[in-house]
């Protein structure tokens, strides 16, 4: 049961967003019956965009561009392309792809079946793949053309689909899928599909961490109380979706409608146009790029306009204090640092302000996050003290 207090305070930062706003009564309606439907989802999400933004852009990649009622569509014709393959609500789906339109059709399409999508990192190579499909069990694998070789070992009898074909050979593909499919509405499965993404594999072979349908509130209240993401802009992703930083991101702009700007590959340069391209008012990065994006000449970094960037959220890795005063004084007070794990998702987010006046540090916990440091013997330490680690949101 959330608190009068914490309802109060999700309501001010739901509005500061632009999440809760005055629209239509049809469409509010509309959209509020889609989301009691379906739930908090990546299928409720572009459903209740498509409602509200229909023509509006939802994905641009190197392909071009597509609409929140174009990806509805296609991910309503996936989705019924899948069920007809033989995928069910207790299958999972290996999705090993880049960022681009069909790793978001594929996470989206699943959704809409009630099926589990199985995020594989691009950089596995054939035996770890081979070890983690045999463990994870998915009945299907969705993967780049590149990665062929390396998914054509772990496959058995599991299907496969190619995502990014470069000469659209078609095939099997998930583009075939999407085109012979029916893009009727569905109705909504029994209970809403999960997201698998796998651990670092710091400590062994990468594992599984589940992500079922999250509270309704706490999870956005919490980074948007201290990252000032807001609704109906657009985002480039030069972080990975299929790590967990990249996904945390997604999943702000499924609420926030946000829109996709991707790029298979990371290039300094490349996302310095993308941003300026796309009047990009959040980039989500780690800090290697970072680094790279400060190596270029100044000279090449000055022919860009960056003047829409209100947001670089920065995650997935240590960001050294010098580094970040680096980026601020070259690029403005727009830096924001998380810390977290594929496991908890955030603990604590820096705050440009926090950064200045502590280059390096990993900031504060947000709203609804409980921080605790132990000792070995699992005593809580005071401040000042070193120890483990715990986190709870």
């Amino acid at each position: 049961m959330i608190s009068p207090e914490r309802a109060v305070k999700a309501g001010e930062v739901l509005i500061k967003a632009g999440v809760l706003r005055i629209e239509r009564p049809d469409t509010a309606v509309k959209s509020a019956l889609k989301l009691l439907d379906w739930g908090m989802t990546p299928a409720a999400a572009f459903q209740v965009s498509a409602e509200r933004f229909p023509d509006e852009p939802a994905v641009i990649d190197e392909k071009g561009s597509l609409t929140f009622e174009e990806v509805h569509k296609r991910t309503n014709a996936l989705a019924k392309a899948f069920r007809e393959e033989g995928i069910s609500p207790d299958d999972s789906v290996a999705i090993m792809c880049r960022d681009h339109r069909w790793f978001i059709e594929t996470t989206v399409a699943l959704s809409k079946l009630g099926a589990t999508a199985l995020l594989y990192n691009t950089a596995f190579a054939g035996p770890q793949l081979e070890e983690v499909t045999e463990r994870e069990e998915p009945a299907a694998i969705v993967y780049d053309e590149e990665f062929a070789e390396s998914v054509e070992g772990a496959k058995g009898e599991r299907k496969l689909w190619k995502a990014w074909q470069d000469d659209d050979s078609g095939g099997d593909s998930v583009e075939s899928l999407i085109q012979q499919g029916d893009d009727s509405d569905l109705d909504s499965p029994d209970s809403p599909g999960k997201i698998t993404l796998l651990t670092s594999g710091s400590t062994g072979t990468p594992k599984g961490a589940s992500r079922g349908q999250p509270d309704p509130i706490d999870p956005i209240v919490a980074v948007l109380s201290r990252i000032p993401l807001r609704s109906r802009e657009p985002t480039f992703f030069a972080a990975p979706l299929f790590h967990a930083w990249g996904f945390l991101q997604f999943n702000l702009g499924l609420l926030l409608s946000s829109t996709y700007v991707l790029r298979r590959r990371f290039d300094p340069e490349e996302t310095l146009r993308a941003v300026d391209e796309n009047d990009a008012t959040a980039l989500v990065i780690v800090p290697i790029m970072l680094q790279r994006i400060l190596e270029l000449d100044e000279e090449k970094r000055d022919q860009y306009d960056l003047s829409s960037l209100r947001v670089v959220a920065s995650s997935g890795g240590a960001l050294p204090g010098e580094l970040a005063t680096k980026w601020m004084d070259a690029f403005g007070d727009n830096l924001y640092n998380l810390y977290g794990s594929t496991e908890v998702a955030w603990a604590t987010i820096a705050t440009p302000a926090d950064l200045r006046a502590a280059p390096g540090t990993a900031g504060k916990a947000p709203l609804g996050t409980t921080l605790k440091i132990y000792d070995e013997n699992g005593r809580e330490l005071p401040p000042g003290h070193t120890g483990r680690i715990f986190v709870g949101n």
